[in-house]
């Protein structure tokens, strides 16, 4: 071969990678002005990340953060937050790390828990199944207990203090997945302590003891399993399948029909149909792919309500965790009920005439009040979330009552002593509407 044939080609060579570089420079270049303008004017829009993200306050700059690397660090930490094409750009980055090696970041920071066959726990309800979540309350049993007694205790009293109000107060012990779908849990590779007393155990014998209303939607999903034609619970999501709220809100609300022996508005369900468009998949969201996993159909009923003018339309205060947003979101309850407002594990308020959208703090509210004007009050709990249950509602109640009646003793006292007698004070004189209307 001539050596200026070679030489030929090893200029030729040269100026390929010469223009290569100069096209992969030049890509670069306009992807990174693109995503620059991108975050400045945001003229696309892409569907938000899915999960709880803490927003990063964009920096102030002064020279003494610039010394001390304060700003440095705050810009980082904004504009990995506000990046152009953030969206896009992070679901093609997980689907590409799941794809090859079937990774997600949500579960290496242990917030879910993906088997084999691709169902998805989280954590905390893998150790509930395997030894129990009292070990991050207290590893003594009998503590736990205590604790439990002392609840289930301070329920029967609020529930016997709201009789003469009218107001029915009961609790939902909803069902976890571990209980219902132990066959998919992964292998237990972690959880080794001896099995603990659970939350639902104790709850669902001692309310039985005590007298305290309640319905155990557990004891009945699990003699459900397998006799149903849809999912009791969702494979890549933690809550109760949509239609199983639906059938659960039917039931429930035939419970408080036997409760207050009253006749209330039924809800009506349709056929079953599967549902592809949106299913039951909360926690696969949280992977943020761009293609869903494979897995099992969902299914979904259309819902209305009977239109018995007769019936009644009692106001329905729910102090709960997450399940029973499927509840609202599905069913028709505010057609039902004449109100719904729902405290969020006690901390945050959403009232039904806002559409359950605007968030108010309890302590805003006059929580005894607001108890007292509804005909019936439910703890709506599930398996994991019962070792807080109430999350502090019944000792604040119960504090509230007591204040209460300590003015108005002191009231009557102090009239008794200008009249020169003493006069024992009632329980808090609080308004309270009708009572419900009785199928009579």
């Amino acid at each position: 071969m001539p050596i200026n044939f070679v030489f030929l080609q090893v200029i030729f060579i040269l100026k390929m990678k010469s223009r290569i570089l100069v096209i992969l420079f030049a890509l670069t270049a306009v992807l990174l002005f693109a995503s620059m303008l991108q975050q400045a004017t945001g003229m696309f829009h892409f569907k938000e990340l899915d999960g709880v993200t803490k927003e990063t306050p964009k920096p102030q700059a002064s020279f003494a953060s610039f010394c001390d690397r304060s700003l440095q660090d705050s810009t980082e930490a904004y504009l990995k937050q506000h990046y152009g094409f953030r969206e896009p750009l992070t679901r093609l980055h997980n689907q590409t790390r799941w794809a090859l090696f079937r990774y997600s970041q949500v579960e290496e920071d242990q917030r879910i828990t993906i088997t084999s066959d691709n169902w998805i726990y989280e954590p905390w309800s893998v150790e509930e199944y395997y030894q129990s979540l009292a070990y991050h309350h207290g590893y003594d049993s009998a503590a736990m207990a205590a604790v439990f007694e002392a609840e289930a205790q301070r329920l029967l009293e609020l529930q016997e203090f709201l009789k003469p109000y009218g107001t029915h107060l009961f609790v939902a012990l909803l069902p976890g997945k571990e209980q219902i779908c132990p066959e998919h849990l992964p292998k237990n590779d972690r959880y080794f302590e001896k099995k603990q007393i659970t939350a639902y155990d104790f709850y669902a014998k001692r309310l039985e003891e005590l007298g305290v209303n309640y319905i155990d939607f557990s004891a009945w999903f699990q003699q459900l399993k397998g006799h149903t034609d849809y999912p009791l619970f969702p494979q890549t999501g933690t809550h109760w399948s949509n239609l199983a709220a639906i059938h659960s809100a039917d039931t429930l609300i035939r419970y408080m029909e036997h409760l207050s022996d009253s006749n209330m508005v039924n809800i009506l369900i349709d056929n079953t149909f599967k549902r592809t468009l949106k299913p039951d998949a909360d926690l696969e969201s949280l992977m943020n792919l761009i293609w869903p996993l494979q897995k099992e159909p969902n299914y979904l009923a259309a819902t209305a309500y009977d239109y018995d003018t007769t019936a009644w339309r009692p106001r329905l205060l729910t102090i709960g965790d997450s399940f029973y947003w499927n509840i609202l979101n599905y069913t028709p309850v505010r057609d039902v009920f004449e109100s719904v407002p729902y405290w969020y594990y006690f901390s945050t308020a959403y009232f039904d005439d806002e559409d359950l959208k605007v968030a108010h703090k309890i302590s805003d509210l006059d929580v005894l009040q607001e108890v007292i004007d509804a005909d019936f009050v439910m703890l709506a709990y599930s398996t994991v979330s019962l070792y807080k249950m109430s999350n502090g509602f019944s000792e604040t109640l119960l504090q509230e009552i007591k204040q209460k009646q300590s003015k108005i003793n002191n009231k009557h006292e102090t009239a008794g002593r200008r009249d020169g007698e003493t006069v024992q004070g009632p329980c808090p004189e609080v308004p309270r509407p009708e009572v419900p209307k009785s199928k009579n």
